[in-house]
């Protein structure tokens, strides 16, 4: 600032010691005037040459055109990778499989797995149709004949004389037994127990635990769709892959690395500008009154409006980023401009009436009044009353009072 005052200081000077009149002319000056010359006055000054606005250009910043999201798909395997792109960049839909690793084996390992799914039904079928049935019979049968030998014991443990009869003809003896009744009955209670469980269809009676194969063909179908989603490259989103394997005419399938970058996922249906912005007073203003422009090579120029601001950790500093965003028919114009380098306007809504000022101008007018650097004591001191609004990169926005508003500077 100082040096900036000491230029214009210079060039005022050589101007005047070159461009210095006659001592006569001087005087003759002096006499139109009617006034004696004052060597140090202040140049007059008129506000009109600054009519007021309500919209300021803060500056020229450097900006990154971004799409709404932008995702950088690595490999997580090695081996074969078959493409299904032929171009290097190329628009998708959402859920395009783009890329496969190894798809012939996967294929076959499917096939593997559905077949034994096959055999899995097929051994349900067996069981439930002939398997079941037989035992449930066979059990049935058993019940059967427990149930008479029950009623047997039962009956000679209440008729004397059947008892005695029976154990004079020698015939089975077992059953007189004082606790014969209750092993009958016990072992007719568990014959009835497992014929329920064979009605509720529990396979594990008859030895074949069908349930727990299924639940093991489950996992491992599971852990194939996982590893097979892994091998599967599919679009995210709608929008632009751009594919980072240097592709040639005629390969599908190429080989790749773990960790190797294979493309770029990009989503266009928004374009964001990010704006650092490290100047102290601009953060202070309120964001929603700002807004960007970029120039197209066109010449065109397009608006972008606050979206959001983030802090965010560049290079181990943290930086504050402005993001702004263009209207959605601007979207297809600005997105081709991804990835260049691009110099955007910082405009500020000022919400009331400023007059628009050069730097230069007002260290031209009084330099005395802005040789410390600090504009808002300058200010104050060149027209009193006026108030700074806002500081620009070369401009400076100015309040004046009501009162001066019409009238050129005292």
């Amino acid at each position: 600032m100082k040096t900036l005052i000491t230029i214009v200081a210079a060039f005022a000077l050589i101007g005047a010691t070159g461009c210095s009149k006659s001592p006569k002319a001087v005087a003759a000056r002096t006499v139109d005037r009617g006034a004696p010359l004052a060597t140090n006055a202040v140049p007059i000054w008129n506000w009109d040459s600054y009519p007021a606005v309500k919209k300021m250009r803060l500056g020229l910043l450097p900006c990154t055109l971004q799409p709404r999201s932008q995702i950088t798909i690595q490999s997580t395997l090695a081996g074969a990778l078959k493409l299904y792109v032929t171009q290097p960049q190329t628009n998708l839909e959402t859920g395009i499989v783009w890329g496969e690793f190894e798809p012939a084996i996967f294929e076959l390992e499917a096939a593997s797995i559905e077949e034994s799914k096959a055999k899995l039904d097929e051994r349900e079928k067996l069981l439930m149709e002939l398997e079941i049935p037989k035992q449930r019979l066979q059990l049935e049968r058993t019940i059967e004949e427990m149930q008479r030998q029950v009623a047997m014991v039962r009956l000679l443990t209440t008729n004397r004389e059947l008892a005695d009869l029976t154990l004079s003809a020698g015939d089975n003896t077992s059953m007189l037994r004082p606790d014969s009744l209750f092993k009958k009955e016990t072992e007719l209670k568990l014959l009835t127990q497992n014929l329920n469980y064979l009605e509720q269809t529990n396979m594990a009676l008859i030895g074949v635990d069908l349930p727990g194969m299924r639940s093991q063909w489950r996992r491992q179908k599971i852990e194939f769709e996982r590893r097979r989603a892994q091998a599967t490259l599919k679009m995210p989103f709608k929008g632009q892959l751009t594919v980072s394997l240097p592709l040639a005419d005629g390969v599908a399938e190429y080989p790749v690395n773990i960790g190797q970058e294979l493309g770029v996922a990009r989503d266009l249906s928004i374009v964001r500008v990010r704006v650092p912005i490290a100047n102290s007073a601009w953060n202070s203003l309120a964001p929603e009154e700002l807004s960007v422009i970029v120039r197209l090579p066109s010449g065109q120029e397009l608006e972008a409006h606050f979206a959001y601001q983030k802090i965010e950790r560049i290079q181990n500093r943290e930086e504050s980023a402005y993001y702004f965003q263009f209207l959605p028919e601007h979207t297809g114009m600005v997105a081709r401009m991804i990835g260049t380098d691009v110099t955007c306007e910082l405009w500020f809504n000022l919400g009331q009436a400023t007059r628009i000022v050069p730097k230069l101008a007002l260290i031209m007018h009084n330099p005395t009044a802005f040789q410390t650097g600090n504009w808002s004591a300058g200010l104050a001191q060149a027209f009193p009353g006026s108030r700074l609004a806002v500081e620009g990169q070369i401009d400076l926005g100015i309040v004046l009072p009501n009162h001066e508003i019409k009238q050129a500077a005292r």
